[in-house]
């Protein structure tokens, strides 16, 4: 769990165990050095909220642009299931602001409710990355599917499924920002299809988080520059 505090984003942190600020309970803990001492289940909400608070504040149409703001607020760490809940969140957050008329707030609640369900590393435990689902998640949100719908039950999982064939053609070893943006261009790709929406993505978006990430791939990831 250490790695990034989730109040203030110190990378100074350690593992104790003791009693959480938050809610009070024994537990394993992060603490930073700011004096921040966080359970697991109030760190990932703490996280989860401001991921949610920055999805609503945002008035852009460009999910790439809302998911750097997310990853530049220092809450996850460079690898982070809370991946899994932030890919969906920035492309209903660009969906909304391009214009569609949504609930943002309750889809957002949804998305998390289920995005965060996907394990940490389910991209090589299971051959099913959590950054895929969230786009599957996202568009079965828009679309209302469940698993008795007729007509939008395959769309959801081939949306998945086009994440999963870009993201494993590049090959590994994991990058949670590589598996994001390839998964950001695939959403916004398929609700401009399905959903006339006009969310703005950039066409060579750059990481530049490389030096971060000590298992880059660098020139075998398209969103590496030198």
């Amino acid at each position: 769990m250490a790695g990034v505090c989730s109040m203030c984003g110190s990378g100074s942190v350690t593992e104790s165990e003791g009693i959480c600020t938050v809610c009070g309970k024994e537990s394993k803990l992060t603490v930073c050095d700011s004096g921040h001492r966080l359970c697991r289940s109030c760190s990932d909400n703490v996280v989860f909220g401001e991921i949610r608070r920055i999805c609503m504040d945002s008035v852009s149409s460009d999910p790439y642009e809302i998911f750097r703001t997310i990853v530049d607020s220092g809450r996850m760490r460079m690898h982070d299931f809370r991946h899994h809940v932030a890919v969906g969140s920035a492309l209903l957050a660009a969906h909304r602001n391009a214009g569609t008329n949504i609930d943002l707030g309750s889809m957002l609640d949804e998305l998390c409710k289920r995005a965060r369900q996907v394990p940490p590393g389910s991209c090589g435990l299971m051959g099913n990355c959590g950054a895929a689902v969230s786009v599957g998640t996202f568009l079965s949100i828009l679309s209302g599917t469940t698993p008795y719908s007729e007509d939008t039950w395959g769309d959801v999982n081939l949306a998945t499924a086009q994440c999963l064939v870009r993201m494993g053609i590049i090959g590994g070893p994991r990058c949670c920002k590589r598996n994001s943006i390839i998964a950001i261009q695939v959403g916004a790709s398929i609700a401009r299809d399905k959903f006339g929406s006009e969310m703005d993505v950039p066409d060579d978006p750059v990481c530049g988080l490389s030096d971060s990430n000590k298992e880059c791939i660098r020139e075998r990831c398209p969103f590496y520059r030198s």
